[in-house]
């Protein structure tokens, strides 16, 4: 095929084509997002079906893909979060913690919220694909595919509205901010168990879709919620062992 031929037989790249390049996300992940917060027994069927009946995104992609939306964002964030910068920055003010002569325990909290933001992403995708090894509990035989369609599916409609609430986080006052993290967990906790009840599960009885919907969901909060503290206190160690040691001459 020549150049000219090339360049008459390839479709002019659209604005769909610059979202998938920048986040995963195009117009076909848009619809399915949607479709999970609308229809999500649509989405599930789909899922069991090898091309997910060439109308939806694969769930694994949509969420990593608002995990790359998160990247990009992450700068931004932890830039205007002065709560939670406050909130390290007295942690190792009141550890003692000892420092250059040029740097501030603000800049030195910047740097632990940059870690723990940086690990959390991996944390979460680590767990959340052993979890889709280890819970069968969807009232049917499954396979290890369709168990982690099915797990990643329940996950995006509360994955869609992180960055709302982490955006209002830059608003919340340091006090506040344990209070403002538990009310986050309560949300993803009930948008969790509404798509799994409502799209999953669909093989057993309503009080079976019940228990199972509302379990799963916990488990995913708590394993949510664990993966943040722990990005939390490696941050902490990772920069107390950068500044902790400071040279004797």
């Amino acid at each position: 095929m020549t150049d000219d031929t090339r360049k008459k037989s390839d479709p002019p790249l659209s604005m769909d084509a610059i979202a998938e390049d920048l986040f995963g996300l195009n117009i076909r992940g848009l619809f399915s997002i949607l479709t999970l917060w609308r229809h999500p027994r649509q989405y599930f069927d789909a899922a069991r079906t090898a091309e997910w009946s060439n109308r939806f995104t694969p769930s694994i992609r949509l969420w990593l893909s608002f995990f790359a939306l998160f990247s990009a964002l992450k700068l931004w964030w932890i830039g205007q979060n002065e709560s939670m910068i406050g909130a390290f920055a007295d942690g190792f003010a009141n550890a003692g913690l000892t420092l250059p002569d040029d740097t501030t325990y603000e800049d030195v909290g910047r740097e632990a919220v940059m870690f723990s933001f940086g690990l959390v992403p991996i944390l979460q995708i680590i767990t959340m694909l052993l979890l889709s090894v280890i819970y069968t509990a969807w009232g049917e035989r499954t396979t290890l595919a369709l168990r982690q369609r099915q797990l990643f599916a329940v996950m995006i409609p509360s994955a869609s509205v992180m960055p709302v609430f982490l955006t209002l986080m830059l608003f919340v006052p340091q006090d506040a901010l344990t209070a403002y993290g538990i009310v986050l967990a309560l949300v993803a906790l009930v948008i969790d168990f509404q798509t799994g009840y409502r799209g999953a599960f669909f093989s057993v009885s309503n009080l079976g879709r019940f228990w199972r919907a509302a379990l799963l969901a916990v488990i995913i909060v708590i394993l949510n919620t664990a993966t943040a503290i722990i990005a939390q206190i490696m941050g902490i160690v990772l920069t107390s062992q950068k500044y902790g040691v400071m040279p004797t001459s």
